[in-house]
């Protein structure tokens, strides 16, 4: 299983080149069915310009914070089976950061979630 809070490199959905693997962050954990085999993700970009996108702060960074800001889309959701998809690991960020951006994911499916923010 590949841990929460990492942020691996999978194939890119957005390009038709298999070379082209993109960071992802891993949001799921062990509760997930198959934890040992996959990994719910969400995408990240170093593209700004994504309405609501959030920004990956310097402190939010563990390990291999990579030169160029990056942003999480959480609206990009993912499933990743660990020994097909994962091709490498970037790093791996806070837990509070991952729980947000969780929360940011959840937000877009949980009807709850949408009435307290009106």
């Amino acid at each position: 299983m590949t841990d929460r809070g990492t942020v691996v490199w999978a194939p890119d959905p957005f390009k038709s080149d298999e070379s082209n693997p993109r960071p992802w962050l891993i949001v799921s954990d062990e509760r997930m069915p198959y934890p040992e085999a996959e990994s719910i993700a969400v995408a990240f970009t170093t593209q700004s310009h994504h309405p609501g996108s959030l920004v990956v702060p310097s402190d939010a960074w563990i390990r291999g914070e990579p030169a160029r800001r990056s942003y999480v889309l959480p609206w990009t959701v993912t499933t990743l089976k660990d020994d097909l998809h994962v091709v490498g690991t970037q790093g791996s960020i806070t837990d509070e950061f991952t729980d947000e951006i969780t929360a940011a994911t959840i937000s877009y499916l949980d009807d709850a979630s949408a009435a307290k923010t009106k």
